[in-house]
């Protein structure tokens, strides 16, 4: 019976080892051959916190934002569409560009961005501008301790920032 094992073990070692030269010689995959087809990365900063002035535009984002933010990163091309989450955000997209601008696409959107006081979600069509952080959707709510916010902005870069 301990012959048999001895055995057993012996045929799946050397079987194990001839394998082992397929494995050392299959090449790996560097970063940027996976964003070859995918020149673009879609950002989505999400937090439950203020994005803008009371004031500002959708597009001027508060610095605090930026810094608080939780960030997905999405590798995505010119023409495109997906879903993409995390356990805190969901969000499906589609992107075209616009012809003519080939820094300028418009952008279809869907998201829900679920937060510790329950969740706000958005949907709807803009134009992005390649570089410029955009606030999708989110909300505020006025509590006995304050104002309670959550928000969503997104913006198209190429990979590696800018």
């Amino acid at each position: 019976m301990q012959r048999i094992a001895s055995q057993i073990i012996l045929r799946i070692s050397l079987l194990f080892l001839s394998l082992l030269p397929s494995f050392a010689l299959a090449e790996s995959s560097a970063l940027e051959d996976y964003l070859a087809n995918k020149p673009l990365v879609l950002e989505v900063r999400y937090c439950e916190c203020r994005a803008t002035k009371t004031d500002g535009t959708p597009s001027d984002l508060l610095p605090s934002f930026l810094r608080e933010s939780s960030l997905l990163k999405v590798s995505v091309s010119s023409k495109d569409n997906g879903f993409a989450s995390s356990s805190e955000l969901a969000i499906g997209y589609e992107l075209k560009p616009v012809a003519g601008s080939p820094d300028q696409f418009q952008f279809n959107y869907s998201g829900n961005h679920t937060t510790s006081n329950g969740n706000s979600a958005g949907n709807g069509e803009l134009l992005l501008v390649q570089g410029q952080w955009v606030n999708l959707f989110g909300s505020q709510h006025e509590t006995q301790t304050g104002s309670q916010h959550s928000n969503v902005a997104v913006r198209l870069a190429k990979p590696g920032g800018s």
